[in-house]
């Protein structure tokens, strides 16, 4: 247990250097008077690096020590941590949010990697929406707080904070989680196993399938979310972010539930799919009911966050359709299709709202909407998805 706690820990702090980036870059735009395309494309950065790293991260862990990877690989995130928060260059935030992203590219699959050595097969569909969950929750906590302490230490100052945080991870992981032999072993069969995985046409489906969906956690929620709710309800960054909190928190509850479910009926397939049409259908009237009440909309926000769980499905899949001498390794390459779209769609997004809009920075609720309707149009392309995923008894060639 202390060793999935501190395994977890690390997701947090990964789960916090990737969604509290829509607050954060507010501010560093108003700050340093980015573009909506620039600021997209920094929040990308740590993406594209995360996203590249997955395969070979996976590799690692397969093969060597997990206490040793995930000791350094949270040293790196603290050290982009405090290169970020110390830089007054565009060069330097790009560096420092890029070490971030190596760093945290270790931190999910690491987890899921202990969660198959520390747990029962049955029991990890339910122990990764757990753990889903747990950052989810604290990611609502952080981003309640999150605009007064931007007001009273600035962002430099916050993000230090998080570095520090970072170094104390790194120093539990490297006293209480044990340190494996180097796996010689499975050197051999990579240029088997890694092509297995790759001609595995259900497993890039799947990969799609999550990739799609998790936009609107990354994309919307991560990113886009704040200055929305922020000209869309006429409010403050802070009333913005309580409002955002929910759509996590709504999340976070929902990771296990899809989770716990999946185990207890025998098709998982049409719960995939009303998750995506549901969520859909909220994020549209989101996006489009007149309102300026913060209650209401943070109902909505709730609700869809709710209904958006069902992509941690793709993991148990994922498990299900790997050889079992590389489940890391699929693990990270299903965790590549998962972020692959965010650095993409976080920038066009970005690109969207200043080819919408007349000046620079002044967006209107109309600019975000026509941006933002590309949301909704790829969670229905997932929805069509999940007719070529595999049925819990179902198995992949």
């Amino acid at each position: 247990m202390r060793i999935w706690l501190i395994s977890v820990s690390f997701v947090l702090f990964q789960f916090f250097l990737q969604l509290s980036s829509g607050v954060v870059i507010g501010a560093i735009m108003h700050d340093m008077q980015l573009t909506a395309l620039t600021a997209g494309t920094l929040s990308a950065a740590f993406y594209v690096v995360y996203t590249s790293l997955q395969t070979p991260v996976g590799i690692l862990f397969d093969r060597e020590s997990p206490r040793l990877l995930l000791t350094a690989t949270t040293l790196l995130c603290s050290l982009g941590c405090f290169i970020f928060a110390g830089s007054h260059t565009l060069a330097g935030l790009f560096i420092g949010r890029t070490l971030m992203g190596v760093g945290s590219a270790f931190a999910f699959v690491g987890l899921s990697h202990l969660l198959r050595q520390q747990f029962p097969a049955r029991q990890f569909a339910f122990m990764i929406g757990l753990s889903e969950t747990i950052g989810f929750l604290v990611t609502v906590l952080g981003m309640i707080g999150m605009g007064t302490f931007i007001t009273l230490w600035g962002w430099r100052g916050f993000i230090n904070g998080a570095g520090i945080v970072g170094l104390t991870i790194s120093c539990l992981a490297w006293a209480y989680i044990p340190d494996e032999a180097r796996r010689k072993d499975v050197v051999p069969h990579y240029g088997q196993q890694i092509p297995a995985i790759l001609g595995n046409k259900s497993l890039w489906v799947n990969g799609l399938y999550i990739g799609l969906t998790f936009t609107i956690v990354t994309v919307f929620g991560a990113m886009w979310a704040s200055s929305f709710l922020q000209i869309k309800l006429g409010c403050g960054p802070r009333g913005a972010s309580l409002v955002n909190a929910l759509f996590f928190l709504g999340t976070g509850f929902s990771c296990p539930l899809f989770g716990w479910l999946s185990t207890q009926l025998k098709r998982r397939k049409p719960m995939m799919f009303a998750s995506s049409l549901l969520t859909t259908g909220i994020f549209l009237i989101i996006l489009y009911f007149p309102t300026h009440s913060q209650p209401l909309m943070g109902t909505f926000m709730f609700l869809m966050g709710l209904c958006c769980g069902a992509y941690i499905l793709a993991f148990p899949i994922a498990n299900e359709l790997s050889p079992s001498d590389s489940l890391s390794t699929c693990t990270g390459f299903i965790n590549t299709l998962a972020l692959i779209t965010t650095p993409i769609l976080q920038p066009f997004i970005g690109y969207l709202l200043d080819l919408f809009s007349p000046t620079d920075t002044a967006y209107t609720l109309s600019n975000y909407q026509n941006a933002l309707l590309i949301m909704p149009m790829l969670l229905l392309v997932a929805c069509f998805l999940v007719n070529y995923l595999p049925e819990k008894r179902e198995r992949s060639a």
